[in-house]
C-alpha cells in the first residue's frame, strides 16, 4: 500500500474539498500508518511446470540406420508377422516362377520331339519312295530292252 500513501500524501490536493472528505482522507492516511506488515510481493515462477503425461510426446530412440528400439509387444509382434509373411510370398513368387521355367522347358522338349519324329518319318518315306521310283525305273528299262 506504500504507493496508494504516496499518492495521497503527494497527489492529492485536500483544500479544496469539503470537510466530510477531509475527514476520510485524514481517516484512511491513520490506517495506512497503523498497518505496517510489509508483504512479500508476488513473484512468478522461473521455470516452466512440467507438462502433464498425456501430452509428453513419446521418444523412441534410433540407434542403427533407421531402426527404432521399443514399442509395444504387440507392435512388435505385428511387424513380425508381416515380415514373416512377405518373406513367405517371395517365397511362394519365385516357386511359382520355377515351376513354370520347368514347365516351359518339358513344353518345348516335347514339341522338339514331336518335330525329330515327323522330320525322320518324313525323310523315311521320301527314302522309300526314291526306292520305288528307282526299281520302277529299273523295271521299265528291262521291259523296253526286251
Amino acid at each position: 500500500m506504500h504507493p496508494v500513501r504516496i499518492l495521497l500524501t503527494q497527489h492529492v490536493p485536500v483544500n479544496e474539498h469539503p470537510e466530510q472528505m477531509h475527514e476520510w482522507y485524514h481517516s484512511a492516511l491513520k490506517e495506512l500508518e497503523n498497518k505496517v506488515k510489509h508483504y512479500t510481493p508476488l513473484i512468478c515462477e522461473k521455470r516452466k511446470p512440467v507438462p502433464l503425461k498425456q501430452y509428453t510426446p513419446k521418444i523412441v530412440k534410433v540407434l542403427e540406420f533407421g531402426r527404432k528400439q521399443g514399442g509395444s509387444k504387440k507392435e512388435q509382434e505385428r511387424k513380425q508377422l508381416i515380415q514373416k509373411h512377405k518373406r513367405e510370398l517371395k517365397g511362394a513368387i519365385r516357386e511359382i516362377r520355377k515351376d513354370n521355367q520347368f514347365l516351359a522347358r518339358m513344353q518345348l522338349s516335347e514339341i522338339m520331339e514331336r518335330d525329330s519324329a515327323r522330320k525322320r518319318k518324313v525323310k523315311e518315306l521320301l527314302g522309300s519312295l526314291a526306292t520305288q521310283e528307282g526299281e520302277w525305273k529299273a523295271m521299265k528299262r528291262k521291259k523296253g530292252k526286251n
